[in-house]
């Protein structure tokens, strides 16, 4: 019986931000083997925090919000709270941005 996965436990990490404008230097897994790229797949489900944030984040970007000041206030307003339960501010949202982004 196969179980369906909803993320991928064998992606390697992607070392490198930028691709390799050169040819054949930009690869993620070995030639030939997989297809997986790293900002198409996850290496573990998303945790219930990460979900609710995903839940609010498009709420506010719904109600039109573009810049970070009106992000924050609009997860704030919807009494989304940081990791450590506090409210967000920028440094803490945008510090969970970098980790969720690696």
């Amino acid at each position: 019986m196969s179980t369906t996965l909803d993320h991928n436990p064998e992606l390697k990490t992607w070392a490198r931000i930028i691709p390799s404008s050169e040819p054949g230097q930009g690869h993620i897994e070995r030639p030939g083997g997989f297809d997986n790229r790293v900002w198409q797949n996850r290496q573990r489900a998303p945790e219930a925090f990460e979900l609710a944030l995903v839940a609010a984040l498009e709420e506010v970007f719904e109600s039109g919000a573009s810049e970070l000041e009106a992000v924050i206030a609009g997860l704030n307003a919807r009494h989304s709270q940081d990791r450590q339960g506090q409210p967000w501010t920028e440094a803490s949202f945008l510090q969970e941005m970098a980790v969720l982004g690696q």
